[in-house]
């Protein structure tokens, strides 16, 4: 999700992806750090407090490298000819979400604070902005944006921006309330509730059905276009010479083997 996001934020900013080698090395931490984060899922188990102090430590520290790769990414919009076509603002939308899930993961990472919301609803909550926020945005941004390099077709670009606006919307009244709830104390994995968090519920559920109508406006305009959409040209998007890449001189869809003769790279 990441690196397609790093591929649409420069072709629709007219501008080259900002910091590369750090973006790089950023990545190489998070794969790092990954292996050494799982122990904050046992905060609660009562495992030694030198395991927790070493598990706390590397959870917020795997905050860092992420914030150089979201700090790049808001570098490259910047001062850029910004251009807000479907797959911008999925890749735009998952930075928003991802910092907000971010965000609650460093407060995960804190002993104290994760003790108390241990299988809660804030969890959940947590879970969701980094993975539907951080996953279903970014996979939807690459979706729109080879669409019509893979298909040869063209969508409807309104019924896109639809789609992201409930998306991003839904994805809110959904999940944002849970925060509330999990610190109020609401168990996850239970299907009752007290009074009290019925009208957070009541919002998490209108939340999922709007999200709900969005992928179905979504499925729709792909099947539609794909059966009957315009013929897309070869760059759907008009590049800029900095950010045109190799699959966008070619025809949609691409030929069989792509280029005749090997292509000159600059």
């Amino acid at each position: 999700g990441m690196g397609m996001v790093s591929q649409i934020l420069p072709a629709f900013s007219g501008k080259h992806l900002f910091g590369y080698k750090g973006m790089v090395l950023a990545t190489a931490g998070i794969g790092i750090i990954g292996y050494m984060v799982w122990g904050h899922h046992m905060f609660a188990t009562g495992i030694d407090f030198r395991l927790r102090q070493f598990f706390s430590f590397a959870s917020m520290v795997i905050a860092v490298p992420t914030g150089i790769k979201i700090w790049s990414w808001l570098a490259t919009i910047w001062g850029g000819s910004l251009r807000f076509k479907t797959p911008m603002l999925f890749a735009v939308g998952f930075i928003a979400l991802f910092i907000i899930g971010g965000i609650t993961g460093v407060w995960l990472a804190l002993v104290p604070f994760d003790v108390q919301v241990h299988d809660t609803y804030f969890v959940v909550a947590h879970l969701h902005y980094v993975l539907f926020g951080g996953s279903l945005m970014s996979i939807m941004a690459g979706i729109y944006y080879w669409f019509p390099k893979i298909s040869g077709k063209l969508y409807n670009e309104f019924w896109g921006k639809v789609h992201f606006w409930l998306t991003f919307i839904g994805m809110n009244l959904t999940f944002m309330p849970m925060h509330m709830m999990g610190m109020l104390g609401m168990p996850r994995r239970i299907y009752t509730y007290r009074p009290e968090f019925a009208i957070w519920n009541h919002i998490a559920s209108f939340g999922a059905a709007v999200l709900l109508v969005g992928m179905t406006i979504f499925v729709l305009n792909m099947l539609l276009h794909l059966w009957r959409g315009k013929p897309a040209p070869k760059d759907p998007w008009d590049h800029s010479d900095e950010t045109r890449t190799l699959e966008w001189t070619v025809t949609s869809p691409p030929p069989p083997e792509n280029f005749h003769t090997l292509p000159a790279i600059r």
